[in-house]
């Protein structure tokens, strides 16, 4: 499969994957509503102070960490790949509530995770693996 295939399936993938709460937004959604209520906050009622990091900086650094991981090289820049999914996945952590107890009133995982974390995992760890092992060739 091709690498750039690859990254298109991580990427579609990451943003698929939908939170465990009540609610279940995708992490796209969820970005857009942050940058939406950072934007409204800062410009209609002037207060930054509450909402600069999920707001502003949180969607800026995942934005910047998919096109980072998309622009990169194919065998050049393995390492910071590598970064950019470790720092994806650390955002999905956080952006679906996977470490809030409070989470599992129903002692399951909607199908709506399970399914694009699983293919982001997969797909990440199999191009992880097809860049460290086309270098050594």
């Amino acid at each position: 499969m091709n690498i750039k295939i690859l990254k298109v399936i991580v990427i579609i993938s990451f943003l698929l994957i939908c939170s465990i709460d009540q609610k279940g937004f995708p992490i796209l959604i969820t970005l857009i509503i942050y940058s939406f209520v950072a934007f409204q906050e800062l410009f209609y009622y002037g207060n930054i102070d509450d909402i600069f990091w999920e707001g502003i900086i949180f969607p800026i650094l995942i934005i910047g960490t998919l096109i980072t991981f998309y622009k990169c090289a194919q065998y050049k820049d393995r390492y910071i790949e590598l970064v950019c999914i470790i720092a994806l996945f650390l955002s999905i952590i956080i952006l679906t509530g996977i470490l809030n107890s409070y989470n599992y009133y129903k002692r399951i995982l909607p199908m709506s995770f399970i399914i694009p974390a699983s293919i982001f995992i997969i797909s990440s760890l199999i191009l992880i693996v097809k860049n460290f092992r086309k270098s050594r060739e």
